[in-house]
């Protein structure tokens, strides 16, 4: 005969049914959640202003695009790739020293023999933006930050970022 310190034996079985059950979903999901994390994800927006020198950093901007599900670590050039399906376009040249050097974004070249250069800036919404601190193989953006892309120019008084 079995007891145990529960009682009857159909009592410990439907005790222990119903519990294992609930419980057994309930552990399932936590050891899923604990075992195979979610990368966090944040977004980005790209805007881009073709304008030469326009100093504004509102619109309207010649393109813009918010790009989602972007890897928490990933750089600026990352978020510039994943752009692409929405019709984002650049070409640069690499550095072993500095890293990616843009110097045509979305068709629009910046001749660096006329001192043309893409400025880029970055920022959250509601905050002034700045230019960025690092090049785009080297800063990763904040989850919502919007990222410009402005045409200037340097060394004729314009170059006041």
């Amino acid at each position: 005969r079995f007891t145990s310190r529960f009682g009857s034996k159909q009592w410990y079985q439907r005790r222990v049914r119903g519990f294992s059950r609930t419980s057994m979903i309930r552990f399932l999901l936590l050891a899923t959640i604990l075992l195979f994390p979610t990368a966090q994800c944040k977004q980005c927006t790209l805007l881009v202003v073709a304008e030469l020198n326009r100093d504004n950093t509102g619109p309207p901007y010649s393109f813009l695009a918010t790009v989602k599900d972007v890897k928490e670590d990933a750089t600026l050039i990352d978020v510039m790739d994943s752009a692409q399906s929405q019709g984002f376009t650049y070409e640069a040249s690499w550095h072993n020293r500095w890293g990616a050097f843009i110097y045509t974004v979305n068709g629009v070249y910046a001749d660096s023999g006329k001192r043309q250069f893409w400025n880029i800036m970055v920022g959250l919404p509601g905050e002034v933006m700045k230019s960025s601190p690092l090049g785009a193989s080297s800063y990763k953006p904040r989850d919502g930050e919007r990222v410009l892309f402005r045409l200037k120019t340097w060394g004729d008084g314009n170059d006041h970022y």
